[in-house]
């Protein structure tokens, strides 16, 4: 009788052990709980290697508001190599952007985030839980300008609205060159094109609606996608932008959306996913290349955020 009553009490711990587990991530192996396992955020013995990289491009969003003249801005980035990177490994590359009122320091350096994300970083590359990635975390800011005259100045969304094409024009090539992804350092727009499948895009907040933009303009070059907490964008205009005769033909590989119950971007962000996935149901099918994550309790900070990049390197490039 002791034998039974002790192999029940076995069980029982078994069963609630899993039923714990199953709480926190889901057959897809998201985590769906907050906070994250601490073993993804404590230091490892590997570390990956962090680099700054200052460089000089075209305003384009105060170009746009200043027709006729040329405006040039230099700005920094921060690239995550994983531990062991090697000119013999090609890699995937997701370019990570940071809300509004922030910089390209959030994600990485640890005067501000870096500490937690890298540390999750080297966690999941040394149990090769994802494929071998570069982060690359740029701004939309308007960075040092170099051009001597007066300009009108950014609004608060304007080089949100058009940081495609600095990715496009500028970020893509420089990283690309510098470091081995599966472009091989060629930059044409031909080869881009043809590994697209191998980059993606993610970022949480005002990330999140540059996010949107890119997707809208840069789907050609990119095929992973990462909103966390924020659309402030119409499902409408997505929906156009993806049916344009440029995209029509283009799969988005994965659609990740992250939010938390609490999130004051919450309810908008919901809405357009929700709408476009029911509008377009040849391009999305929830659960194989798009998802919603939603954290219980969850509200508009980093202890979401990022559980989100975490999730989105399970499931991108796959």
């Amino acid at each position: 009788m002791k034998k039974i009553v002790s192999l029940l009490l076995i069980l029982a711990l078994c069963l609630s052990v899993f039923s714990a587990l199953a709480d926190v991530y889901s057959d897809a192996g998201f985590i769906k709980k907050i906070p994250m396992k601490p073993k993804y955020t404590e230091a490892v013995e590997n570390h990956g290697t962090l680099e700054k990289i200052t460089y000089t491009c075209h305003s384009y969003a105060l170009e746009a508001l200043n027709p006729g003249k040329e405006i040039m801005v230099e700005k920094d980035l921060y690239v995550y190599l994983p531990y062991g990177y090697s000119e013999e490994t090609s890699y995937n590359v997701i370019y990570l952007m940071h809300g509004g009122g922030e910089d390209e320091t959030y994600w990485l350096t640890e005067e501000r985030m870096g500490k937690g994300t890298v540390s999750m970083l080297d966690n999941i590359n040394a149990k090769g839980d994802c494929e071998p990635t570069i982060i690359v975390t740029p701004t939309t800011n308007a960075g040092r300008i170099l051009t001597e005259g007066e300009f009108t100045g950014l609004g608060h969304d304007d080089g949100v609205r058009w940081y495609w094409k600095e990715l496009r024009e500028d970020v893509i090539p420089l990283i690309e060159t510098k470091y081995h992804t599966f472009a091989n350092g060629d930059v044409s727009l031909e080869n881009l094109q043809a590994t697209r499948e191998h980059r993606a895009f993610a970022g949480f907040s005002m990330g999140s609606m540059t996010t949107f933009c890119v997707t809208m303009n840069d789907l050609d070059i990119l095929a992973y996608f990462g909103n966390y907490s924020g659309a402030l964008i119409t499902a409408e205009d997505y929906e156009a932008a993806l049916n344009s005769e440029a995209f029509k033909d283009l799969p988005v590989l994965f659609w990740y959306n992250g939010n938390g119950s609490g999130d004051m971007a919450h309810d908008e962000h919901q809405v357009v996913f929700q709408t476009v996935v029911a509008d377009m149901p040849e391009r999305f099918v929830d659960g194989e290349n798009c998802c919603w994550v939603e954290f219980k309790g969850g509200t508009h900070a980093y202890n979401c955020w990022l559980p989100h990049l975490y999730n989105c390197l399970r499931v991108f490039f796959k």
